[in-house]
């Protein structure tokens, strides 16, 4: 078991012990059986990276932000996609009798 793994088991202990009397009931396994697994499931997660945690959202500054934002909208201008008409965006046109 990883330091970091340890460290959590050690936290959450009673979240632990709920999971393992949880998994109990419903493999119909004793918590001595279940416990190696959970601790190696654990093991593992705590390994692997969280695919969020470096992901720009999480990490980019405003100004990153508008950067991205503004060559994200510039980029569909160079795709010469066709304008909607007046008529195609209107209330009316989008929502019908709902609206």
């Amino acid at each position: 078991m990883t330091q970091k793994s340890q460290d959590n088991s050690k936290i959450h202990q009673e979240e632990i012990s709920e999971v393992v009397s949880s998994l109990s009931k419903i493999t119909s396994r004793s918590p001595e059986e279940i416990k190696p697994y959970l601790d190696e499931l654990l093991s593992r997660l705590s390994r692997v990276p969280s695919p969020h945690a470096n992901h720009f959202f999480n990490t980019a500054t405003d100004d990153e932000w508008i950067a991205e934002f503004r060559e994200w909208s510039q980029s569909h201008s160079r795709k010469k996609l066709p304008v909607l008409s007046e008529e195609f965006m209107s209330r009316e046109s989008i929502y019908g009798e709902r609206g």
